[in-house]
């Protein structure tokens, strides 16, 4: 916030009210989770570190499997039953 302020005329009189620490869903594998959780209707998963540069892709493989039914083996791997 120092180094913000340095860089902004009229700055002197800023406050910092408050900032937040949040954590970014990493699962254990290190690899997205991606579709439908098996055995609970109507949840679709898609968690992942790199949610920013995958968002387009993921939302195309999702949109597809949700509308369509379609299952496409590239998601094979990241799929949450990996898990059981």
């Amino acid at each position: 916030f120092k180094a913000t302020k340095a860089m902004l005329r009229g700055a002197e009189g800023l406050e910092l009210d408050f900032h937040t620490v949040g954590y970014r869903p990493t699962p254990v594998d290190g690899f997205p989770i991606i579709g439908r959780a098996e055995g609970v209707d109507g949840l679709y998963v898609a968690v992942m570190h790199s949610g920013i540069t995958l968002a387009p892709a993921v939302g195309l493989f999702a949109a597809r499997e949700i509308l369509d039914g379609e299952r496409d083996p590239l998601l094979q791997s990241y799929r949450l039953g990996r898990f059981s």
